[in-house]
């Protein structure tokens, strides 16, 4: 897969779970390359769970869960980089004053 493919993969996976922050999510792959990365890493955690359905029972539960476990955590840190790149930050009244 290419890496323009890898990128499109990671997005897509991406806003299927948060379609209202489709602006946010967009800006976020162009400029920050490790929200690029986790977007990349749930896109590949995804397909490893859908190929958990062909693995042998003694084995599918183990590596379902794991993969699972897997995604939550990347959801979870992919919803934290959205939250905070809808944050403006204010400097401390010092720091404005030390920029003059």
């Amino acid at each position: 897969m290419s890496e323009e493919q890898q990128r499109k993969s990671g997005e897509d996976a991406v806003l299927r779970r948060f379609p209202a922050e489709r602006r946010t999510i967009e800006e976020l792959i162009v400029r920050d390359g490790d929200f690029c990365d986790m977007c990349e890493a749930l896109a590949e955690a995804e397909s490893a769970l859908l190929a958990t359905e062909g693995l042998p029972l003694n084995v599918r539960e183990t590596r379902t869960a794991e993969w699972t476990a897997s995604i939550d955590r990347l959801v979870g840190e992919i919803a934290r980089a959205i939250r905070e790149s809808n944050v403006i930050r204010i400097g401390w009244l010092g720091d404005l004053k030390s920029r003059r």
